[in-house]
């Protein structure tokens, strides 16, 4: 606020701050506001401490720049020390915007590496663990949980039996049995764990185009290690 009032000699300011959530995309709540408050003309200046703060995404900033110019809004960074209100300023932007774009890429392909590597020795990376298993310290791998083990064969009885996930899902409500979460069972939750092959002892990785995506990679590129200690189907 020191900034904006010595610098740019502005004493209206109003600080826009989304705690928790990350600069990779443009879905954040106090972001989205700004942003609307700034369609309605209330704003002269976007002052950001740092141009990672608002966008490590060159496409999503370039979106917003394009946008805020629209209405004559001026985007200042402290920490790179310029703004877009002179030609060099706006120059100097799309080079570091390029350059930050740049490293996010390159340390996004490290970790992936890393990652490829761990799971390329059978390590866990970190994903959710699956129903009928509990996290060990010890072995810095998922274990079987006895208990929760139990409600994974119980579902693979009644599906035998069924053949239905629909019926199974209803079958578990019913007796108020729990998901992983705590939840209420659906079709697709059922279909999840008949699926799975981890309770098998099949530890994929690498499978997918992106995080979240149903697009499959080919098969060449997945990893896949088998933990038979940990295969809970065979344990009948």
């Amino acid at each position: 606020m020191n900034y904006a009032k010595y610098v740019l000699g502005i004493d209206q300011c109003e600080i826009f701050e989304d705690a928790g959530y990350s600069a990779k995309n443009t879905d954040r709540p106090k972001y989205q506001q700004m942003m609307e408050r700034i369609r309605q003309g209330e704003f002269t200046h976007l002052l950001v401490w740092k141009i990672d703060r608002i966008s490590r995404n060159l496409k999503d900033f370039t979106e917003m720049y394009d946008e805020i110019k629209k209405h004559n809004v001026t985007f200042v960074s402290k920490n790179e020390q310029f703004d877009t209100s002179s030609a060099m300023g706006e120059a100097m932007l799309k080079i570091i915007l390029v350059f930050a774009e740049l490293e996010r890429k390159i340390t996004a392909e490290r970790v992936f590496t890393i990652m490829l590597d761990r799971a390329s020795k059978g390590l866990w990376n970190g994903a959710t663990v699956p129903l009928g298993y509990v996290w060990s310290d010890e072995a810095k791998f998922p274990v079987v949980d006895q208990e929760e083990a139990n409600v994974v064969r119980y579902i693979y009885v009644q599906y035998e039996k069924s053949a239905s996930t629909s019926k199974v899902a209803f079958r578990l409500n019913s007796e108020m049995v729990k998901t992983k979460r705590g939840g209420k069972w659906t079709a697709k939750t059922v279909r999840d764990i008949l699926r799975n092959p981890f309770y098998i002892g099949t530890y994929r990785y690498n499978m997918r185009q992106s995080e979240g995506s149903r697009r499959l990679k080919n098969k060449e590129e997945w990893n896949i290690r088998h933990h038979l200690v940990n295969a809970m189907i065979l344990f009948f």
